[in-house]
C-alpha cells in the first residue's frame, strides 16, 4: 500500500474518540500538511478512550496535545494543529480552500452541517464517522452525492454520547452529562481522580468551590448564604443562585450518607443534584437551561463510548478517504464512496454498507449554484448587494438567512427600511454570512457566501468550487458504466479466486478494499430498502 501522498493537505475536525482513532491510523502515512482542529480541552473522563492523552494533559488543549504526541510517534505526518472552533473568526473559506479532503470526527450535529456546507460550496471530499455505544457509522460526501444536511435529522433524540462531556461546554445535554459523570464520581465508590488526589468528599464545601468556582468559568460561583432545598418545586420562574445552592447542598449531603450508589432516574433524590449541578454548570457558562422534564429524561439515556467501536468507524472513515485519493474509482469503487456503513459490534457484529439515498433537489447544502464574494461590511449597502445580484442572476430576488428573510422583491415598504442598511448591520456572526437567493416564485437561484475584505468596494460574484487535484485526471462521479448484477456462483468463484469487484446483489454486498463479505437474507434487505437517512449516531 502507498502510504506516501506529499501533494495532499487534509483536514481532520475534531480530537476526541475517533479523531484519536483516525489519527492511529494515519500515523505511517505522509501528507503535504495534516491540520487537526478542536476547541475543547481534556477531561479525565477522556483518558479510558482517547489514548493520545494522559492525566498530566487534563486541561490542556486537545488538539496542540494530539499534535505534539503524534510527532513524537510520527514525524513525517506534518501535522499542524489549531485550538479553536472550526467556525470561529479566522476560518473562512479561505483557509478550507486548502485542503482537498476533510474527516469529521465530531460530537454534534450543528459543527457537522456547517462543516458539510463549506465543503460541498467548495467541492471537496468529506468523510464522516460517529458512535454511540456499540453502534456507529461512516459517510462519504462529495458533489453529486447525498450530503449530511440532504435530510433532517429526525428530533426525536433518546440517546446521548458519554463523550459529550466537556470542559467548555456549549449546550445545556454536554452540562447534564458533566453532572452525571460528577455523580458517578462522587458516589458510585469507584476510585476516581478525586481520590487520587486525596481529595476529601466528606466537605461538601470544598467539593462544591472545586466544580462550580474557578478562573477558567466565564462566571465563577461563590458559596452564599442559602436555606437547604428537599423537594423539586415545578415553577415557570428561573432559580435563583440561592436556591440551586440549596438544593445541591441538600442532595450532596443526603447522597454522601447512603453509601455506593448507582445512579437512577426514578430516584426523585438522585435526579434533584444532577438537576441542581445542571443548572448551576450552566450558569457557570452562560447556557440556557433546560427544564426539570428534559434535564431528567437526558440524564437516564446517556449511553457511554466503546473504543473499539470508535477504532471501527475511523478505520472505515480512512478506507474511505484512500478510496478517493487513490483514484480508485477506476475500479468502480463509486458506488461504496457513495455508501454508509453502519457498524453493530458486540454480540452480532458486522459491518453494513448500504447505497446512498438520492440528494435532496430542494436541499440548500449541496445546491450546485454556489458564490461568493469579498466585500467591505462597513461600507456596502445591502442595496448595492442585492442590485448586482440582480444583475448578475437576471431575476427579481427573494434573499433568505440562516434566521430570516433580509429582501423581497414584492414588499416595498420592508425593502425601503433594510436598504440603505450596512451589511455589518445584518450579520452579527459568520454564520449569518450565507443567504440563499430565491426568485420571487420561490425557485433556488444560488446560494451566496459573503466575506468581509476591508477597503473592497467592488462587488464580485465568483463560483467557490476549487479544482481538486485528487480528481485532476477524472471526474469519479462521471462516466460510471452500467453494472451488471452477478448471481450468487459468481460471486463465490470470484471469491475463491481472489477476484472481489465491487458487485451488488440481492444477497450480497463485496467491499473490495477489505475483502469482506457480507450476508444481508432478503428480509433485511427490504428492511433496509425502507428506512430512510439513519440519524448520525454522535461521538
Amino acid at each position: 500500500m502507498n502510504y506516501n501522498y506529499p501533494n495532499i493537505r487534509i483536514l481532520m475536525v475534531g480530537v476526541g474518540g475517533i479523531g484519536c482513532e483516525v489519527l492511529k491510523m494515519v500515523s505511517k502515512f505522509t501528507f503535504q500538511e495534516f491540520h487537526i482542529i478542536d476547541m475543547d480541552t481534556i477531561e479525565v473522563s477522556n483518558l479510558n478512550r482517547q489514548f493520545l492523552f494522559r492525566l498530566e494533559h487534563r486541561g490542556q488543549s486537545k488538539s496542540l496535545v494530539a499534535a505534539q504526541t503524534m510527532k513524537k510517534m510520527a514525524p513525517q505526518l506534518n501535522i499542524i494543529a489549531h485550538f479553536a472552533a472550526i467556525n470561529s473568526p479566522g476560518y473562512t473559506m479561505d483557509f478550507f480552500r486548502q485542503f482537498d479532503a476533510v474527516i469529521m470526527a465530531l460530537d454534534n450535529a450543528e459543527t457537522r452541517s456547517y462543516v458539510n456546507k463549506v465543503c460541498h460550496a467548495l467541492g471537496i471530499f468529506i468523510v464522516d464517522a460517529g458512535s454511540m455505544g456499540f453502534k456507529g457509522q461512516a459517510n462519504a460526501y462529495y458533489e453529486g452525492t447525498v450530503c449530511y444536511d440532504c435530510y433532517p435529522i429526525a428530533t426525536t433524540q433518546k440517546q446521548y454520547p458519554a463523550c459529550t462531556i466537556r470542559s467548555q461546554p456549549s449546550n445545556c445535554t454536554h452540562c447534564v452529562i458533566w453532572a452525571k459523570y460528577l455523580f458517578t464520581q462522587l458516589f458510585s465508590g469507584e476510585v476516581g481522580i478525586l481520590e487520587v488526589e486525596g481529595f476529601d468528599k466528606t466537605q461538601p464545601n470544598s467539593v462544591f468551590s472545586k466544580f462550580f468556582k474557578g478562573e477558567e468559568m466565564p462566571h465563577s460561583i461563590d458559596i452564599i448564604d442559602h436555606q437547604l432545598i428537599q423537594k423539586y418545586h415545578f415553577s415557570s420562574r428561573k432559580e435563583s443562585i440561592e436556591e440551586l445552592q440549596g438544593m445541591w447542598f441538600y442532595t450532596y449531603n443526603q447522597l454522601n450518607q447512603l453509601g455506593v450508589l448507582q445512579y437512577d432516574k426514578d430516584d426523585d433524590l438522585h435526579v434533584l443534584f444532577i438537576y441542581a449541578s445542571t443548572a448551576l454548570r450552566c450558569r457557570n457558562f452562560n447556557i440556557e437551561q433546560y427544564d426539570y422534564q428534559q434535564i431528567k429524561s437526558i440524564s437516564g439515556n446517556i449511553i457511554h463510548a466503546i473504543a473499539s467501536t470508535n477504532s471501527i468507524v475511523a478505520a472505515l472513515e480512512i478506507q474511505r478517504l484512500l478510496a478517493f485519493i487513490q483514484n480508485h474509482h477506476k475500479i468502480q469503487y463509486l458506488q461504496d464512496l457513495k455508501a454508509a456503513s453502519y457498524v453493530q459490534t458486540g454480540k452480532k457484529e458486522r459491518i453494513l454498507t448500504l447505497n446512498a439515498a438520492i440528494p435532496n433537489p430542494l436541499c440548500n447544502s449541496c445546491f450546485h449554484n454556489q458564490i461568493y464574494t469579498k466585500i467591505d461590511f462597513s461600507v456596502v449597502k445591502i442595496v448595492d448587494l442585492v442590485t448586482s445580484l440582480k444583475n448578475h442572476l437576471n431575476s427579481e430576488l427573494n434573499i433568505v438567512s440562516l434566521s430570516r428573510i433580509i429582501w423581497d422583491d414584492e414588499d416595498e415598504n420592508d425593502n425601503e427600511a433594510i436598504r440603505q442598511k450596512k451589511l455589518n448591520e445584518l450579520f452579527k456572526s459568520d454564520l449569518d454570512n450565507r443567504l440563499i437567493i430565491k426568485s420571487i416564485e420561490e425557485k433556488f437561484l444560488a446560494v451566496l457566501w459573503l466575506q468581509h475584505l476591508t477597503d473592497q468596494l467592488q462587488i464580485q460574484f465568483i463560483p467557490t468550487k476549487i479544482e481538486n487535484k485528487i480528481l485532476r485526471l477524472k471526474n469519479p462521479l462521471q462516466n460510471k458504466k452500467k453494472e451488471r448484477i452477478r448471481t450468487q456462483q459468481e460471486i463465490k468463484e470470484l471469491k475463491e479466486t481472489e477476484i472481489l469487484p465491487i458487485k451488488t446483489s440481492d444477497k450480497f454486498k463485496i467491499i473490495a478494499q477489505q475483502k469482506t463479505e457480507i450476508l444481508i437474507d432478503e428480509e433485511q434487505n427490504e428492511q433496509t430498502q425502507q428506512k430512510k437517512k439513519i440519524e448520525l449516531i454522535i461521538d
